[in-house]
């Protein structure tokens, strides 16, 4: 296609999970689907990424679930297209010395906001252990700098992904908690608001089309897919990259569609959290007619007849 529509995407976290739009652009992926697509920011995390969506600075992004659900519940309109990975892999991770949740008391956990999912998440993993009180977050906004700040032993715990665990020396961290098995919530997604998809459902559609390629490029041209890596995670060496690219390869959907379970789980603890706020179906923050629409005209078999090859 020779016309592109020009579409700006904000990328939450510097991780394996929300690395899909830059291998679909390495494998022209999008530009196949006719989208000129622009990365507008890397490392805004969910808060922030969710304001740039509604005040119109990006028509896309990815991040987790929760802050999508919070901005719903006060009546906004950010909607969730499509998610690779239906529930997170998210840890809070001990540092040096750290081997169970009480060796965290009068410490920190790094997170990247505490408003957002891995604030929430440590939170709420705190309450299960009766351990709020003793225990303080320490927004670093980038996981990168959660990552150092463990090593080094500026801070007790981190919230990060399994990236995080492939990079870390061996016997350097501990896992303390498993919070998508903790929590079931819905794991990264991608999201636009509800007045863009409206408006521009054809462009939203091959938007997502891109990604159903890059999610196919991922599992079986790691030719392109590696180089991406190392250069998303340059903390990680060859090793941990290879063993990254294969744990996600098997991970991701061939089918993105979000976990219903998984937004029905973040929707009730939020509502617990916020007395007196709109309550939300799963139909109030998630549209299915895009993937609907896709797997009608046979868009996803690619990706499981490949996937089924491997």
């Amino acid at each position: 296609m020779t016309d592109r529509s020009r579409v700006r995407l904000a990328i939450g976290l510097r991780s394996t999970a929300q690395s899909l739009s830059l291998v679909g652009l390495a494998a022209d992926t999008f530009a196949q689907c006719g989208i000129d697509l622009e990365i507008a920011q890397i490392e805004t995390a969910g808060p922030a990424g969710i304001d740039g969506l509604l005040q119109g600075r990006w028509e896309f992004a990815e991040f987790g679930a929760i802050p999508v659900v919070q901005w719903a519940m006060e009546g906004k309109d950010p909607v969730i297209l499509m998610a690779a990975e239906p529930v997170s892999a998210l840890y809070i991770l001990g540092g040096p010395g750290v081997s169970t949740a009480n060796d965290l008391v009068g410490g920190r956990i790094g997170v990247l906001t505490r408003a957002g999912q891995t604030g929430y998440s440590a939170l709420e993993m705190l309450d299960r252990w009766d351990l709020r009180d003793g225990v303080d977050l320490a927004e670093l906004m980038k996981y990168p700098a959660i990552y150092d700040g463990l090593l080094r032993g500026d801070i007790r715990g981190g919230v990060l992904t399994a990236d995080y665990r492939f990079a870390a020396p061996e016997g350097a961290l501990s896992v303390l908690a498993d919070l998508g098995k903790e929590f079931g919530f819905q794991g990264p997604l991608l999201a636009t608001t509800r007045q863009f998809l409206a408006a521009n459902r054809d462009i939203v559609e091959r938007v997502v089309e891109g990604y159903s390629g890059a999610i196919r490029a991922f599992k079986t041209r790691p030719d392109i897919a590696v180089p991406v890596l190392q250069k998303h995670l340059p903390f990680v060496d060859v090793d941990g990259i290879a063993r990254i690219h294969a744990f996600y390869a098997a991970r991701f959907s061939d089918i993105p569609r979000p976990s219903v379970a998984g937004l029905e789980a973040v929707i009730e603890s939020c509502s617990q959290k916020a007395a007196g706020e709109r309550l939300l179906a799963v139909g109030d923050v998630y549209e299915p007619g895009v993937l609907d629409a896709l797997e009608r005209r046979g868009i996803f078999d690619a990706n499981v007849s490949s996937t089924m090859k491997v």
